[in-house]
């Protein structure tokens, strides 16, 4: 079996430190590059405003844009810096198990203490997120 080596880059960190540190993004999305030796950002959606109103909608939005997705993502939202990871049930066995392998890298270059994985669609409902992070 092959030994794992996945990277994470300094833009990655430098992005979530922004989000993290600064404020400057509401969620980060993150996928394998096209040799999935590493993760590359695929989209950085800043942070508009904070009401209640607003997040909601963020969320929502959120929330469209990884469950449409059919290869395992990984996402950074400004739920007091948690990490969400969404690997759907219809990805090939092969990125489910890299993803399944390399989580903990990012876990660890982020220094996130909660980690909320997700394989349906409802695993990361707005509800249960909120449940899992009281």
């Amino acid at each position: 079996m092959p030994i794992l080596n996945v990277e994470v880059s300094d833009k990655c960190v430098a992005t979530f430190n922004d989000l993290k540190l600064r404020k400057i993004y509401k969620y980060i999305l993150y996928k394998f590059s096209e040799h999935k030796n590493n993760f590359s950002i695929d989209k950085a959606v800043t942070t508009i405003s904070n009401d209640e109103y607003s997040y909601k909608e963020n969320y929502e939005k959120f929330y469209s844009e990884i469950i449409s997705k059919n290869v395992p993502y990984f996402a950074v939202y400004d739920f007091e810096y948690e990490k969400l990871s969404e690997v759907p049930t219809n990805a090939n066995t092969q990125d489910k198990f890299l993803s399944a392998a390399s989580i903990q890298v990012l876990k660890k270059r982020f220094e996130i203490a909660h980690l909320i994985q997700g394989t349906e669609a409802n695993d990361i409902e707005v509800e249960k997120i909120f449940d899992k992070i009281k």
